[in-house]
């Protein structure tokens, strides 16, 4: 049965339900978690004609910080998790789930510098996360490859679903970036599965000490020339663009004893 949804159908999100920062929020909301250029900022959240927008633009004056690239924010952006609102207040996760199988329909931008992802982690105050998972990771400049991990033992080992670009399992390679589409995830007590448009693309079955069995948080964002593309030197080509990532809905479903 559907035990979460946010259809983003009016004019704003529902807060109760989504935070637009990260966990370790204590007030000013969060920074890149990759030496990126984005600082998250709520304000680039925006909710009309029935998707939500979180949007990528120039940041000016930059916001100085250890945690973006070369120590500046020069960008601001978007993301969306059930976290908890403030780390430091004693607020509870919004949104938790053992188990189920989670799903979202977006566009992407398909543009190189910018990063979608769309994850899970523990929901664990303490910041130990041991496992993490990876639902979607799109380089903008390849809207062909959606990588897909499952990160555990203290995310010491990973199952990655890709094996190089132009490979996502069992799914298609062709242009994703032109249209929405759905990804989706489903976590059971001794396997974990990826899907894009109903499309089952890999499956990672393991011991009850490999597969996540507490509650975790659902994180969706927007990030700019992350260290992943810098690495890989497929950075903003043009500092100025502004890119947005679209997202139609966030949905769970889970089995009813």
């Amino acid at each position: 049965m559907l035990t979460f949804s946010e259809e983003f159908n009016g004019t704003d999100y529902d807060h109760n339900k989504l935070s637009p920062c990260f966990d370790w929020n204590t007030g000013g909301c969060t920074n890149s978690f990759n030496k990126g250029r984005e600082h998250y900022d709520p304000a680039q959240i925006t909710v009309s004609n029935g998707t939500a927008k979180l949007t990528a633009a120039p940041l000016v004056p930059p916001l100085s910080s250890t945690g973006c690239f070369e120590n500046q924010c020069t960008y601001k952006s978007g993301l969306l998790s059930t976290c908890r609102p403030n780390a430091n207040a004693g607020t509870a996760y919004l949104y938790t789930f053992t188990y189920g199988y989670v799903e979202s329909r977006m566009k992407f931008p398909a543009t190189q510098g910018f990063f979608t992802a769309f994850w899970m982690l523990p929901a664990d105050p303490s910041y130990a996360y041991r496992s993490e998972v990876d639902i979607v990771e799109i380089l903008g400049d390849d809207p062909r490859t959606i990588f897909m991990h499952y990160h555990y033992n203290n995310r010491s080992q990973s199952h990655a679903v890709n094996q190089g670009k132009g490979n996502n399992g069992a799914c298609p390679v062709k242009d994703y970036g032109t249209d929405f589409h759905t990804f989706g995830f489903d976590w059971q007590p001794d396997r974990v599965a990826w899907y894009i448009d109903g499309v089952k693309c890999s499956e990672f079955t393991g011991t009850t000490a490999q597969i996540e069995n507490g509650p975790q948080q659902i994180i969706i964002d927007l990030m700019v020339d992350h260290k992943w593309q810098q690495d890989w030197m497929v950075t903003l080509q043009d500092t100025t663009l502004v890119r947005a990532l679209e997202l139609d809905y966030l949905r769970v479903y889970q089995q009813v004893p």
